[in-house]
């Protein structure tokens, strides 16, 4: 068995998708001959980052070495609150660095580690590596899973940050990895193109064994029922051109009996104010952050599920990891997401339809052949649907992570 040290600040019990993401893949590598050691946060029990009814308990063959961080102190909490910008170094998990890395330094040194793979979100995770790397001589690889300094949600000030921290990391890591061809092509952009042979993409995975969607027949007397799930960023990725679109789908239909649509996650109540004023109050429902059990609970009952991106400029890199979690529900995928991009051409493959989140007629088109394809009984997954869903099995993209850190570490 080989010893991995990994430091990701985000696990269970608390409840972000990185932690899921994070967690199962460490619990897939142990099965693999490794021997995950895991430094992450000891969130505050029933605290902000602590997430009630989730196991605390480490993954099967996974040990974890909790370290309490000055974030969730009242007083760091309120400096933030005055000088919001103190937050931006590279972001407010910074104050937890110095601890995290003392105790990752001393796990390396109590343990014959093999290598070191530090998980982003959030990007301080890679400043642990740094001083890890550096003080233990261990070979490290640097998970980024989205953009970091070239990312559209990112200020032009964070931009100014973020860049000469990511230069340090993408230098000093033996490996890199990304979740799309998109984000690496974009990141790698910038230096050395020697550097790109660090490089490995890595899709996101899901775990099949957590589902068993049950079968839904169409029920005319009822509404279709489209659900998403996930977070919105105002300003950024928001659900508004999707609710003109259903506007205008009333008026071209002369009903809404036909279709509801649900949102559920972090933040997306502040858009039914949006959709109030769009006269969408019978057709839209907006619900705040549940527990991934009950997110999966809510799309097993779904008679299709949304995918909503923020419009590009360019080719759009983003994966998001709740399109790879729905494969397993075997059910048909609606995108709102620019083309080319990484989440339109994974749609492609699948056979599900995908439609410009800038473009409200397209939105509209895609729903009216979605509708009277569920009203007919004809709406289903695709026949290559299940073998593309496949490639992102948490096992197979974890076989892809164990070739990249047996890369690295030699």
């Amino acid at each position: 068995m080989k010893r991995l040290l990994a430091v990701s600040w985000e696990m269970p019990p608390m409840y972000g998708p990185r932690g899921t993401q994070v967690s199962r893949t460490l619990r897939e590598l142990a099965a693999l001959d490794w021997r995950p050691l895991a430094v992450c946060l000891a969130p505050h029990a029933f605290g902000a980052h602590w997430r009630d009814g989730v196991p605390v308990d480490a993954p099967a063959g996974v040990e974890l070495i909790r370290v309490s961080s000055p974030e969730e102190w009242t007083a760091v909490r309120a400096a933030w609150r005055i000088a919001p910008p103190l937050r931006d170094y590279p972001d407010s998990t910074r104050v937890w660095v110095g601890r995290a890395a003392a105790a990752a330094v001393g796990a390396a040194r109590a343990h014959q580690c093999q290598g070191l793979i530090t998980f982003a979100q959030p990007w301080s995770d890679h400043l642990v590596g740094l001083r890890v790397s550096r003080a233990t001589g261990l070979p490290w690889v640097a998970h980024f899973s989205d953009p970091w300094a070239d990312s559209p949600y990112a200020t032009t000030r964070q931009r100014a940050i973020w860049r000469r921290m990511e230069a340090r990391v993408v230098r000093e890591a033996a490996g890199l990895v990304f979740v799309t061809a998109e984000t690496a092509d974009l990141v790698m952009a910038k230096y050395p193109g020697a550097w790109r042979n660090k490089v490995s993409v890595v899709p996101h995975g899901y775990d099949a064994r957590r589902l068993q969607p049950p079968v839904t027949p169409p029920d005319p007397k009822r509404k279709m029922r489209l659900l998403y799930t996930g977070r919105f960023y105002a300003g950024v990725r928001t659900p508004l051109a999707l609710l003109r679109a259903l506007r205008d789908w009333i008026h071209h239909n002369g009903t809404s009996d036909a279709l509801e649509v649900i949102f559920v996650g972090p933040h997306v109540e502040e858009f039914e104010r949006d959709a109030a004023a769009l006269g969408l109050q019978s057709m839209v429902t907006f619900r705040g952050r549940v527990s991934p059990e009950e997110a999966a609970r809510e799309a097993e009952c779904a008679d299709a599920l949304l995918v909503i991106d923020a419009p590009s400029e360019g080719p759009s890199v983003f994966l998001p990891s709740k399109l790879v979690e729905y494969l397993p529900l075997r059910k048909p995928i609606i995108g709102v997401t620019p083309e080319p991009g990484a989440a339109s051409a994974l749609l492609r493959r699948l056979g599900c339809p995908v439609a410009p989140p800038g473009d409200v007629a397209a939105i509209v088109s895609m729903l009216d052949g979605v509708v009277a394809r569920w009203r007919a009984g004809e709406l289903a997954i695709g026949d290559a649907f299940d073998a593309v869903a496949a490639e992102f099995d948490i096992k197979r993209t974890t076989a892809r992570l164990h070739e990249a850190l047996t890369r690295a570490f030699a």
